[in-house]
C-alpha cells in the first residue's frame, strides 16, 4: 500500500487506532460488568451462606461481611404443609399465606417483591425465595449503564479521531485548495507535482494542461491587440497626414468643421490605438525577474516628461521628500504608472491647481503618493476606475478609459498595492503606491 495515496494515509491511521480503541474499551466493559455482576453474586452467596448457617443454629461472623451484603433485599422461607415457618431468614417482611407454586408479586412495607414458591417433592414443604424488584431492576440499569457508557464514550472517541484522521489525510487537498486561492490572476506557472498525493497528481497535470491553455489564448489576445494597434495606426497616420496638407482657410465655416471633426476623431482613434498596444504590451513578460532600483531618477524623470502639460495648464506640479531610495521594481514599468498617474492628475486638476508626488519610507515598504487638487474621485467609483472603458459620468476630457487599468496591470507584475482615496493634503484624488523594499 503506497504511502504517497490519500485513501492509504487515513486508513492506515484510522484502522489501527480504531481497533485499539476496541480493545481498550472493551477491557473497560469487561471490567465494569464483571464488578457489577460479582457484586449481585456476593450478595447472594452471602444469604445462601447466612442460611445454612442458621439452619445449623449458627450465624456468619459480622468481620467477613462487607458493603454489598445487603441483608434486606432477599429472603428465604422454608414452610410446612399447614402453613407454619420452620426457617425465615428475616422477619421484616410480611409473607402472604396464600402463595401458589410459581413466581408472583406481592408488596409489603413499601416495596415490591418477586416471590418464587417451590414444593418439595418428597415432603409437603414449601420452599420460598424472594427478591426485591427493584434490585432485579436495578442490576438491569446497571449492566445497560455498565455497557452503553464505555460504548458512547467510544463512539464520541471514534468520531472525533475520524474527523481528526481524515482532516489530516485530506491535508494535501486543502494545501492544493490554498495554493490556488492565493495566486495571481496572471500567475499561470506550472503547479508541482513533486511530494503530491498519487490521488492529486491527475488533478495538478489536468490543471497545468488548462493553465497552459489559457496562457496560450492570452497570448493570442495579446498578439491580436499589439498586431491590431499597429495596424489601425498606420492608416491613422496617413489620414491625418493626408488632413495636415490641406489648406484650412480655403475651407468655408461648414467645411472647416467638419475637418476639425475629422482631425479630432483621428487623434481619438491614434490614442486609443496608443493605448491598446500599451495595454498589451503590460500583460506581457508577466513573469520577468524584477530587482531592487532607486527611485529618484526615475521620479525625477516621470515629473520632467510631464513638466510640459503642467505648463500649458498652469498647474503646479513638484516632489516632496527627494531622497534616494531603493526598492523592487522595473525602473520601465515604474516610470509608465507614473507617467499614467501625473498626467491624469494634471488632465483632472483645474487651472492653477497643484499636483504633487510624494516618497515616503515605511517599515517594511516604500509607498509613493500622487495627489492632486481636482475634483477627486467619489468613493463609489473607487474601484470601478481601474476597469477598462470605464468613464465616471459627466467627465468631459478626453481620454481611452484604459490608462489605469495598465497602471493596475503593471502594478500586479511588480508587487506593487495600488490603491485610490481622498488627498488630504490638496482635497482631490490621492493614489498610493505600496512598493517592495
Amino acid at each position: 500500500m503506497k504511502l504517497s495515496s490519500i485513501r492509504s494515509r487515513i486508513l492506515i491511521l484510522l484502522i489501527p487506532l480504531l481497533f485499539v480503541v476496541w480493545g481498550i474499551f472493551s477491557a473497560i466493559v469487561y471490567d465494569m460488568t464483571q464488578e457489577e455482576l460479582y457484586e449481585t453474586h456476593d450478595a447472594q452467596t452471602f444469604q445462601l451462606a447466612r442460611v445454612i448457617a442458621q439452619l445449623k443454629g449458627d450465624s456468619i461472623s459480622p468481620d467477613y461481611l462487607e458493603d454489598d451484603h445487603v441483608l434486606g433485599e432477599y429472603f428465604i422461607v422454608i414452610r410446612d404443609g399447614d402453613g407454619n415457618d420452620i426457617y425465615r431468614s428475616t422477619d421484616k417482611v410480611k409473607i402472604p399465606q396464600d402463595l401458589r407454586p410459581g413466581a408472583q408479586e406481592f408488596e409489603s412495607n413499601d416495596e415490591d417483591w418477586l416471590v418464587w414458591t417451590f414444593p418439595g417433592q418428597k415432603t409437603d414443604q414449601l420452599y420460598i425465595i424472594g427478591v426485591v424488584i427493584d434490585e432485579a431492576t436495578e442490576l438491569a440499569e446497571q449492566t445497560i449503564i455498565t455497557v452503553s457508557v464505555p460504548l458512547a464514550l467510544v463512539l464520541v472517541f471514534s468520531i472525533i479521531a475520524t474527523v481528526f484522521i481524515v482532516k489530516r489525510g485530506l491535508r494535501p487537498l486543502t494545501t492544493l485548495s490554498e495554493t490556488l486561492q492565493t495566486r495571481e490572476p496572471e500567475s499561470l506557472g506550472k503547479l508541482t507535482t513533486e511530494k503530491q498525493a498519487d490521488e492529486l497528481v491527475p488533478i495538478v497535470n489536468s490543471l497545468n494542461m488548462l493553465f497552459d491553455k489559457i496562457e496560450d489564448y492570452l497570448a493570442r489576445e495579446q498578439r491580436f491587440i499589439d498586431d491590431a494597434a499597429h495596424e489601425i495606426r498606420t492608416p491613422l497616420t496617413v489620414v491625418k497626414a493626408q488632413c495636415q496638407v490641406i489648406e484650412r482657410d480655403a475651407l468655408d465655416d461648414a467645411t472647416r468643421l467638419r475637418f476639425d471633426n475629422i482631425i479630432e476623431g483621428v487623434d481619438r482613434a491614434t490614442h486609443l490605438a496608443a493605448k491598446l498596444l500599451e495595454h498589451a504590451r503590460a500583460g506581457q513578460d508577466a513573469h520577468k525577474e524584477i530587482t531592487e532600483h532607486d527611485l529618484l531618477p526615475v521620479l525625477q524623470e516621470s515629473l520632467a516628461q510631464q513638466a510640459h502639460a503642467a505648463l500649458d495648464k498652469n498647474v503646479e506640479l513638484q516632489l516632496l521628500q527627494s531622497e534616494h531610495v531603493a526598492a523592487v521594481v522595473d525602473p520601465e514599468d515604474l516610470g509608465a504608472v507614473l507617467g499614467n498617474l501625473i498626467g491624469n492628475a494634471i488632465r483632472h486638476t483645474p487651472s492653477d491647481g497643484e499636483v504633487i508626488v510624494v516618497l515616503e519610507r515605511g517599515d517594511d515598504h516604500i509607498q509613493l503618493s500622487v495627489e492632486d487638487s481636482g475634483p477627486g474621485v467619489p468613493e463609489k467609483y473607487r474601484e470601478k476606475v481601474f476597469e477598462r472603458f470605464f468613464r465616471m459620468p459627466g467627465q468631459s476630457s478626453s481620454g481611452a478609459g484604459l490608462g489605469l487599468s495598465i497602471t493596475q496591470t503593471l502594478c500586479r507584475r511588480n508587487g506593487i498595492e495600488i490603491s485610490l482615496g481622498k488627498s488630504e493634503r490638496l482635497g482631490g484624488a490621492c493614489f498610493m503606491l505600496k512598493l517592495r523594499k
